[in-house]
């Protein structure tokens, strides 16, 4: 999964949060339980949301994916993120750094920041070095 909604927060009852929320999370994570990495434990209470299935190395048409996913889904997202307790609610977009790139511009249109805004989501970038492969 490239692009990513993550919403959080250590006071964040996630249940109460999505029992009215009409977009399903993949993954939905609590305070206190373990986390895939042994021996540590989650500190907030949390869902990841899939907002786009593009590649990596696809960031136009995972730009127009989630774009479809924030405008589909505005005022369900709007209300999730003023849920009392949501500390965080990033939209992560996965990209891959080829190797021996010396530099890498990425472009976002105003239009797909305004709409993040307006629902009170930040936008994160993460970068992964990948092989041609």
């Amino acid at each position: 999964m490239s692009c990513l909604l993550r919403i959080s927060g250590e006071s964040l009852d996630i249940e109460t949060a999505l029992s009215t929320c009409t977009v399903q999370p993949y993954l939905i994570w609590k305070k206190g339980e373990p986390r895939p990495l042994e021996g540590k434990t989650h500190r907030d209470s949390g869902a990841n949301f899939a907002a786009s299935e593009a590649d990596f190395d696809e960031l136009p048409l995972q730009l127009a994916e989630a774009t479809i996913f924030l405008e589909t889904h505005a005022s369900a997202l709007a209300r999730l993120v003023a849920t009392p307790g949501v500390q965080s609610a990033t939209l992560d977009l996965g990209l891959a750094f080829q190797e021996g790139n010396i530099a890498q511009s990425l472009h976002f249109p105003s239009t797909f920041i305004n709409l993040a805004a307006r629902i009170g989501i930040a936008l994160n970038m993460s970068q992964y070095a990948c092989t041609g492969d």
